[in-house]
């Protein structure tokens, strides 16, 4: 009996051994509030945040994770009312997967805040998702609806994938939604965002700084279209290798735009845009611009901020009858070595205002 009960002693031992370490009980958790979910989440690997309220002021802070971590959203994720800057959501980490479980919806109810200035002025309003310093991770499938003011800001982060990203801000349309930029970019490099349908108030993307960006089979309606900028007056002032391709802009102020701020310093390199269409945009087409000051255009371009190597390809659309097609302003010497082909936008004006285009590039006014 001594020795059998040796033998299965010894076939325990090695069962428990096998076991991976750093996995329990607790490995996959369920919280269906947010203090326990912060409490909780350096115990589990695979967490599922179901039908959450966020107290009013607070956010629901996943900054401890696990690497390799896995957190899905699961039912209907709601938040208090506070008058505050946020986010609502914050999420860093290594190896980190954000999932959207079917059905699910992140609501916002942002119009308890849009007063129609957004981050301009009035009540203070939280921003919606701080995805700030995320390595080799994702974010997939989120539903989000009616954000305050600006949605996901990812910044200083690395190899981030970002896709099927829905964003329903329609309703800001007619209550005062301002200011709702999609995806604002900034200090990152390798960040793909793909799939996105987004219906907003502002820029679908916004790149303030960051190098090897994607953005790929977008859909964007309602907003300001797809920006680079502005560039200029931050701790991080050069955008480098940025690809558009095969996405929609429809309904929207502008199409694809690149701005730098006025008297700064920096730079925008190697940028691509091929397969954009565009329908009914109401301002600019295709606008390229050096003379942004406190958010708006003084007319003067200055030259701190050079734009080279502006690739533009395949680009067809349709403007508002009082909309500009191409828009043009740069300072002497600043803008070069770009390449313009396919370009075939119709249906609005052309200005007469554009200055210092690269020769040799294919764009005009």
């Amino acid at each position: 009996m001594v020795a059998v009960s040796a033998a299965l002693l010894l076939g325990a031992s090695a069962l428990v051994s096998a076991v991976p370490t750093g996995l329990d009980a607790r490995d996959s958790c369920t919280f269906t509030d947010a203090a326990s979910a912060m409490k909780g989440q350096a115990s589990c690997t695979n967490i599922t945040l179901k039908d959450i309220n966020v107290p009013a002021g607070t956010t629901l802070e996943l900054t401890k994770l696990k690497d390799g971590t896995t957190v899905t959203f699961q039912g209907k994720t709601t938040f208090g009312y506070k008058e505050w800057k946020g986010p609502l959501i914050k999420i860093s980490g290594t190896k980190i997967t954000v999932n959207g479980a079917t059905g699910h919806v992140i609501d916002c109810d942002g119009k308890r805040w849009w007063d129609g200035v957004g981050g301009n002025g009035g009540i203070a309003k939280p921003k919606f998702f701080a995805a700030h310093s995320l390595k080799n991770s994702s974010l997939n499938r989120l539903n989000v609806k009616n954000t305050p003011v600006q949605a996901f800001s990812i910044n200083s982060s690395n190899d981030l994938i970002v896709d099927h990203i829905t964003m329903d801000n329609s309703d800001g349309d007619k209550q005062g939604g301002h200011n709702t930029d999609a995806f604002d970019v900034g200090n990152s490099d390798k960040i793909t965002i793909s799939n996105a349908n987004i219906q907003n108030q502002d820029d679908c993307l916004a790149i303030n700084s960051g190098t090897n960006i994607k953005f790929l089979n977008n859909y964007c309606s309602g907003g300001h279209g797809i920006s680079i900028g502005s560039v200029g007056g931050r701790s991080s002032n050069v955008v480098d290798t940025v690809l558009v391709q095969d996405s929609q802009i429809v309904e929207s102020d502008n199409g694809i735009r690149i701005k730098t701020i006025s008297g700064a310093t920096g730079s925008v390199n190697n940028v691509t845009y091929k397969g954009i269409t565009m329908k009914n945009i109401r301002k600019y087409g295709i606008v390229i611009q050096q003379d942004y000051e406190n958010g708006s255009p003084t007319g003067k371009p200055t030259t701190g901020v050079p734009i080279t190597n502006v690739n533009i390809s395949g680009v067809t659309g349709t403007m508002t009858a009082k909309g500009v097609e191409t828009y043009v302003l740069c300072g002497k010497g600043s803008c070069s070595k770009w390449n313009w082909s396919n370009v075939k936008i119709s249906g609005g004006v052309h200005s007469n205002k554009c200055s210092n285009i690269p020769s040799g590039s294919g764009a005009s006014c």
